[in-house]
């Protein structure tokens, strides 16, 4: 027989903040490589094979701010899903208590 399916208050909050620890060392690693990129300048010449690593299809300034992108809206997410499972702990206790 299976296990019946249950959700605490405690439970929520404790995946709540598992998620908020996630997307902040998410946050801190990119602002990291943030800083250390850009402590080495650029990686390219002036050349034109440079412009071409740089500029070129799927050239580095555009790889940069895809991952910039991609870890902005990953943790944008985690912070909505932790926020949105804290709410419901609230929630779910409220409505115990009535």
């Amino acid at each position: 027989m299976s296990q019946p399916l249950g959700v605490t208050p405690e439970g929520l909050r404790s995946t709540s903040d598992h998620l908020n620890d996630v997307s902040s060392r998410m946050k801190g690693v990119l602002s990291s490589l943030q800083s250390k990129l850009s402590g080495e300048g650029a990686a390219w010449g002036d050349d034109k094979i440079g412009d071409q690593f740089a500029n070129g299809d799927s050239g580095y300034l555009g790889q940069l701010d895809w991952v910039d992108g991609s870890i902005d809206a990953k943790t944008g997410l985690l912070d909505n899903y932790s926020e949105g499972l804290r709410t419901a702990a609230d929630t779910l206790e409220g409505q115990d208590q009535a």
